[in-house]
């Protein structure tokens, strides 16, 4: 099962917005983050409502929640295999994320090694590297 547009942006925000959280979630929100991560498709949609519960998160939520928005029209032509391919990998480390016995940590583990550039310039990337 894929994740439709706006179910991606609300994980990719999210799953942006815990790689910049300075502390772990507090427990009893950790353990729904837990619990979202292992029916993702059925509990993508609480994900906001647990943003909104820490000032922090939610600040951190709401930035890239727009930024995804902006992206959108920046996007070129993509081949659907390609995107459902990107999509489904994405969906599976967001699940690892939210699972994990601490999801900020694993957000920022994860994003250090490029899972939060999948919202980027592609050419950015490509000419970084040098």
């Amino acid at each position: 099962m894929s994740l439709n547009p706006q179910q991606e942006k609300i994980l990719k925000a999210f799953v942006t917005a815990l790689a910049q959280q300075d502390e772990s979630l507090p427990v009893a929100l950790q353990k729904q983050v837990n619990a979202i991560g292992q029916n993702l498709e059925a509990r993508i949609v609480e994900l906001p409502t647990i943003a909104a519960n820490l000032p922090s998160l939610n600040q951190a939520y709401q930035v890239a929640l727009s930024d995804t928005q902006t992206d959108k029209g920046k996007q070129g032509a993509t081949l659907v295999s390609t995107n459902q391919d990107h999509s489904a990998k994405f969906r599976e480390h967001a699940a690892q994320i939210l699972t994990d016995s601490d999801p900020v940590q694993a957000a920022q583990q994860n994003q250090s090694r490029g899972l939060g550039q999948i919202a980027t310039n592609p050419l950015k990337r490509f000419f970084s590297r040098g």
